[in-house]
């Protein structure tokens, strides 16, 4: 077993072809499925889930149980397969939890500087010039320009594709550029700046 063998988990679990049950393994999942769920469930803290990564290890184990069998200690061998299972998932739950806590703070920040730019009246200045522009284009200039963020990044919080998040912040730029140079604010010659380049890596 490597690190890929429960890769599967992320999308459900992996498809295998119907195979015949050996008796010795039947004897065996009737002996210890309850086990292994009960311990699955413990350790992941959600009993579905818990489930799912005790059905996936047996699946395994159905498909490679003579290489079981012939481990040198077979308990320890099924028990090793069965925390890395869990061990898994685990990091697995923790880096979406970790992802989705991330793109919620984003969200509040973006939010936040849309609520900022409704307030602000009269002047002529980036930030009225933002009020007025399509939201996607706002959201793009912003999380790419302001923040920094990558455009794989910003299209995880628009929930778009990285190439429309680089679309919508060329057509941002140049909108801005029409608009700050009508207005003055922007001398004929010069540029709205582009992506900063700190936060690149996010």
């Amino acid at each position: 077993m490597n690190d890929d063998t429960f890769a599967g988990s992320e999308s459900g679990p992996a498809v295998h072809e119907p195979v015949d049950l050996p008796l010795d393994f039947e004897a065996y999942f009737l002996a210890k499925q309850r086990t292994f769920r009960r311990y699955a469930a413990e350790m992941i803290g959600d009993a579905s889930v818990g489930d799912e990564v005790a059905h996936e290890v047996f699946t395994y184990l159905a498909h490679n149980w003579a290489q079981a069998l012939a481990a040198p200690d077979f308990e320890q061998h099924t028990w090793g397969i069965l925390a890395g299972a869990v061990m898994y998932r685990v990091h697995w739950l923790q880096r979406e939890k970790d992802l989705a806590a991330r793109l919620r703070a984003a969200r509040r920040k973006l939010q936040e500087m849309h609520e900022t730019l409704s307030r602000i009246d009269g002047g002529a200045g980036l930030y009225t010039a933002l009020a007025e522009l399509p939201t996607r284009q706002r959201e793009a200039f912003v999380l790419h320009t302001t923040m920094g963020y990558t455009a794989e990044y910003s299209a995880e919080i628009m929930g778009i594709h990285p190439r429309t998040v680089d679309y919508h912040h060329r057509r941002a730029i140049a909108a801005l550029e029409r608009l700050l140079t009508a207005r003055h604010v922007l001398r004929r010659t010069a540029a709205v700046p582009g992506p900063r380049r700190e936060g690149a890596d996010r």
